[in-house]
C-alpha cells in the first residue's frame, strides 16, 4: 500500500505572533497567525499545526484567542499545542476543538 503525500504546515507562535528562529533562539516576528494560516489554506496545505513555543517558559495563559482567529480562516484540519498548566483549561480546548 502506498501512503498519500500530505503537506502539514507548522506555525511557531509566541503569544499572538508567528516567530521564526533557529533552535528557538534569535526569534523574529514573521506575521499574523490567522493571515498566514489563510495563506497556507489557499495554497493547498492539508493540515496546519500551531505551536505556542513560549507559553510554558513565560508562564502565560493559553493562546485560545489566537487559535480561534486561525480556525475561522481554515477549511483544513488544525492542531494546536502548548503547555497548559491548569487542568481546568482542558474544557476550553475541547469546546474549541468541537467547533472545528
Amino acid at each position: 500500500m502506498r501512503l498519500a503525500r500530505r503537506i502539514i504546515s507548522c506555525l511557531d507562535v509566541d503569544g499572538a505572533r508567528v516567530v521564526k528562529g533557529v533552535h528557538f533562539v534569535g526569534l523574529r516576528d514573521a506575521g499574523d497567525p490567522a493571515e498566514l494560516a489563510a495563506r497556507y489554506n489557499a495554497e493547498g496545505a492539508d493540515e496546519l499545526v500551531v505551536l505556542d513555543i513560549a507559553a510554558s517558559r513565560d508562564r502565560r495563559p493559553t493562546f485560545l484567542e489566537t487559535i480561534r482567529r486561525v480556525a475561522e480562516r481554515l477549511a483544513i484540519p488544525l492542531t494546536a499545542a502548548e503547555g497548559f498548566e491548569r487542568w481546568t483549561m482542558r474544557g476550553q480546548w475541547w469546546k474549541l476543538a468541537r467547533t472545528k
